[in-house]
């Protein structure tokens, strides 16, 4: 890799793109800020009416603002991710992509890092800004005695709550890989469809969630029908280490898979095919 081409990449792409990325994460912040607007809007609103501090305090966002930050993250990161080679969208784009005297891999590694690490860039630094914004307005409407850090809890920094080898520990390292595991689709999707992607990876995951709650359900009747009791094989400690090893080792194959797949994909763009004409 050289990193001077390296450079070069992101000047060119910054200078061509960069309305387009701040208005994505422009619009990442807003979604995210759009409880701390309303409880400006109440909470003077129910001033004036009541004249009463405690009142208007009252809706200020608390805990509920917590499942709003992770309905944020859930919701934009998948589609930022589909737009990781949002420079391939149409014939003309494709041919300045890859005619850019730079190797796939420097390209690649670009697109990735703009886009998905630009999310969760965004992500922290907008959950600061928000709580920062709602600390001063509180402190300066009703005074700093009543402002208080909200106890949100962002995505990037889950508390462990425990040991590193806890139960709750390896749930958290489940569901992160799992989530990584459902990001990296949508870059593999956007790597085999330029156009609508993002609708079409969601669309995947809805069949492959309706055939695996399929197979679950045929798998139960098996096993209620047959009694088959898989403890009587093994310990009940080899069948807890092994469903770990499974769904740690599932998510993180699927990830490895989706780049890998994904940076092929990219090596081997064509102005036209049948997929992305």
């Amino acid at each position: 890799m050289n990193f001077d081409r390296f450079k070069n990449v992101a000047r060119w792409n910054f200078a061509i793109n960069r309305s387009q990325y701040l208005k994505l994460a422009l619009g990442l912040f807003l979604f995210m800020s759009m409880p701390y607007l309303l409880f400006i809007i109440r909470s003077i609103f129910t001033l004036v009416l009541f004249h009463d501090t405690s009142i208007a305090l009252a809706t200020l966002p608390g805990e509920g603002m917590t499942t709003w930050m992770w309905a944020c993250f859930l919701f934009a990161v998948p589609i930022l991710c589909g737009y990781t080679f949002h420079n391939l969208l149409t014939r003309q784009s494709r041919i300045k992509e890859l005619t850019l005297p730079a190797s796939s891999g420097e390209k690649f590694l670009f697109h990735a890092l703009v886009t998905v690490g630009g999310a969760l860039l965004t992500y922290v630094v907008s959950f600061f800004v928000i709580d920062l914004l709602q600390y001063l307005t509180v402190g300066l409407i009703y005074g700093f005695s009543y402002a208080r850090w909200l106890p949100f809890t962002p995505l990037l920094f889950t508390r462990l709550d425990g040991a590193l080898v806890s139960d709750n520990y390896w749930m958290q390292v489940i569901v992160v890989l799992s989530w990584v595991a459902f990001f990296s689709t949508f870059v593999l999707g956007n790597a085999l469809k330029y156009r609508h992607n993002v609708i079409w990876t969601f669309l995947f995951h809805w069949v492959l969630n309706m055939i695996m709650m399929v197979v679950l359900g045929l798998v139960s009747v098996f096993v209620v029908e047959t009694g088959t009791n898989w403890l009587d094989y093994i310990s009940e400690w080899q069948f807890e280490t092994l469903v770990k090893v499974v769904l740690v080792a599932v998510p993180s194959l699927v990830t490895v898979f989706c780049w890998w797949m994904s940076y092929r994909l990219y090596t081997r763009a064509q102005l036209t095919t049948l997929r992305n004409k």
